[in-house]
């Protein structure tokens, strides 16, 4: 019977991470005082990936792009701006849930995600599961550059097109 050292033990449990493709997520950190249940009545989770936010009328894709399934499992893709746009294109045209007119959202309504009460990641991973705490697209732009939203705090910044970042979806529901 082969003997297990603890290099070997490290060397399976690292081929094991690597196997199942899967990020390793911080623990999220949430002030005891959370409005969470609050929060929780804004959003309403259907069985087609989409949430829809009551507050701003406006329906997300509950995964980033590159993840799949109810706990949105997967690698979410890094992506430079030019293919998060055409992402949103991509998931018009096969009607993702029904629809035709997804988009990159504004920086307003990705910041309309974050939850304050939250870090690492600022968002409610209820609804929105297995999202890391970095940044996702907005379509605003100023050449060369474009804004993004950074999940682990919640804060707007710019940076360039070139530059990876993850993308989720929304459309307008009016």
């Amino acid at each position: 019977m082969m003997k297990m050292t603890k290099l070997t033990a490290l060397c399976a449990v690292g081929y094991v991470l690597l196997a199942t493709q899967t990020p390793l997520l911080a623990a999220q950190e949430c002030n005891s005082r959370s409005a969470l249940p609050a929060n929780g009545e804004r959003f309403t989770s259907h069985s087609n990936g989409t949430v829809t936010d009551k507050q701003t009328q406006l329906m997300w894709k509950q995964c980033m792009e590159g993840q799949r399934g109810a706990r949105c499992l997967g690698q979410a893709a890094i992506l430079p701006w030019d293919r998060a746009l055409q992402t949103a294109y991509t998931a018009s045209q096969v009607n993702f849930a029904g629809h035709s007119d997804w988009r990159l959202p504004t920086v307003e309504e990705l910041l309309s995600l974050v939850d304050k009460q939250c870090r690492e990641p600022a968002i409610n991973l209820r609804f929105f599961p297995a999202t890391p705490a970095s940044s996702l697209w907005s379509g605003n732009q100023s050449d060369p550059n474009a804004w993004s939203v950074d999940f682990s705090a919640g804060h707007p910044f710019q940076s360039f097109k070139a530059g990876g970042k993850y993308v989720r979806l929304v459309r307008n529901l009016h």
